[in-house]
């Protein structure tokens, strides 16, 4: 009876598993097949820097770079604040007081992106304005400061736990050394949390590519590249946000909607490789506490 049971449990691990990955690649056909007229009749024009349909202009260097700068913008502001939060909350705050401070932190991950979106509109945007003298606070930098808002759960809650599954012999080893906490966070703990704090980075990265509401709302939407390119106090457009306005416009079976799904595909890839390096870190730092 206890084998038959491993069975059925082993074979439906198996199948899930199995299931999740076929619906990976059926996504991934999806797209292929309808971002393949873009690819066939539009071909290198879509790494240009024009966005037209009227024209049949598809270009989406502009949408491209406003995702990278806008999470560069998140990660810059969010990985150290991150980082920061969790070792006070892993190694500084008292443990009968980490779940509390622990679990109102993670309650950022349950908030509705719209609800961040309405925020950044009443408040960030707004700042934004009046500190830089903008005649609009919709731009490419107040996208960055909302989005790390956005991320800062998913690397505070993954380096907390990094830092919290490291054995304590580290630690009562390094204190019997004389070692004072900040040397043994940043002698010991540190260096061994390493990779889980490469994947949490990456993770944080790929939630930030997919985010499109919030920054949808506060971004502008504008389908060029700032000048000069520094320029992040003018508005953007990232793939999210283009997709989000735009996607419900176009007739399907177009050249246009074909360019749309081909700029979803590009998203898919990139957090798909992101996704796939995160858990390689994650998984080989496993094996320093096994």
């Amino acid at each position: 009876m206890l084998g038959s049971t491993s069975k059925i449990g082993k074979y439906y691990v198996y199948g899930s598993t199995l299931i999740s990955a076929f619906i990976v690649f059926l996504i991934f056909t999806i797209l292929i097949i309808s971002s393949w007229d873009a690819i066939t009749t539009v071909g290198l024009d879509l790494l240009k820097f024009q966005w037209n349909p009227a024209t049949g202009e598809f270009g989406i260097i502009p949408m491209l770079f406003g995702t990278l700068v806008v999470t560069f913008i998140a990660l810059l502001i969010a990985v150290p604040l991150g980082i920061y939060t969790a070792i006070f909350t892993s190694e500084i705050l008292p443990s009968k007081y980490r779940f509390i401070v622990k679990s109102l932190l993670e309650l950022l991950a349950g908030i509705p992106s719209i609800i961040f979106g309405l925020i950044g509109i009443a408040f960030f945007s707004i700042w934004v304005q009046n500190i830089f003298d903008l005649q609009s606070g919709r731009t490419i930098f107040t996208a960055g400061i909302l989005l790390s808002i956005m991320i800062l759960p998913t690397i505070i809650t993954l380096t907390d736990d990094a830092f919290h599954n490291i054995p304590d012999k580290y630690r009562e080893t390094a204190k019997g050394l004389g070692l004072y906490k900040f040397e043994i966070i940043k002698e010991i703990l540190l260096p061994i949390a390493k990779p889980d704090l490469k994947g949490a980075i990456l993770l944080a990265f790929g939630r930030a590519l997919g985010e499109t509401m919030a920054v949808m709302l506060v971004i502008g939407s504008i389908d060029r590249i700032p000048s000069p390119i520094y320029n992040w106090l003018s508005p953007g457009q990232t793939i999210t946000s283009k997709l989000g306005r735009e996607i419900a416009e176009t007739s399907f079976g177009s050249v246009h909607f074909s360019a749309m799904i081909f700029m979803g595909l590009l998203l898919f890839i990139i957090v798909l490789i992101l996704t796939i390096l995160s858990q390689n870190s994650l998984k080989s730092n496993r094996r320093l506490y096994e």
